[in-house]
């Protein structure tokens, strides 16, 4: 995992901006749709939804409505030029970090050990499927995580990535049912 000094914070990419807030939406509408009573989606429409954005059925199912449309509505004046949140950068970094873990994850789970040459090779597919440059620490991180947690592997990532503190990355990304 990279532990160099936190960059300086490099403009968030609009599209990257765009396909949040249509989670977001996508939040929204399958939320309001459970309060009126419509039928629970297929199965294939949330596992589109985990495959892009890892946590987001979290979100889905612990996120009040309001939080929902909060987050949305910071992202429509991020698109519009206003500067985004600093949970805007956090979050897609989570995204990206989380599908470059669970892809690996998936190839590492039963092998005893990884050679550097496998780990590199790894680092650069996960890196390309998950659209974010990752490690060989990472998939060796990944490989066995502490705890058996993928997140405590991907939040430190984040940390270290962006510069901001761990905790405070986890509790304004998801914050525990009930809380704020």
């Amino acid at each position: 995992m990279s532990r160099a000094a936190p960059r300086a914070p490099t403009p968030l990419d609009p599209a990257e901006i765009a396909r949040l807030a249509e989670k977001y939406r996508r939040l929204a509408a399958l939320r309001r749709g459970r309060t009126r009573g419509e039928p629970i989606p297929e199965r294939a429409v949330f596992r589109e939804l985990a495959g892009e954005f890892p946590g987001a059925l979290y979100e889905l199912d612990n996120l009040p409505i309001e939080g929902i449309d909060g987050r949305l509505a910071a992202l429509e004046q991020a698109a519009a030029g206003a500067p985004a949140e600093p949970w805007v950068a956090w979050m897609l970094a989570y995204h990206a970090l989380m599908r470059a873990a669970l892809y690996v994850k998936i190839r590492v789970s039963r092998k005893a050990a990884l050679s550097a040459g496998e780990a590199a090779a790894l680092a650069a597919k996960a890196s390309a499927h998950a659209r974010v440059e990752v490690g060989e620490a990472f998939v060796l991180a990944v490989k066995e995580p502490p705890e058996g947690r993928l997140n405590r592997v991907v939040y430190p990532e984040i940390a270290a990535r962006l510069g901001a503190p761990e905790e405070e990355i986890r509790r304004a990304l998801f914050p525990r049912r009930g809380a704020g």
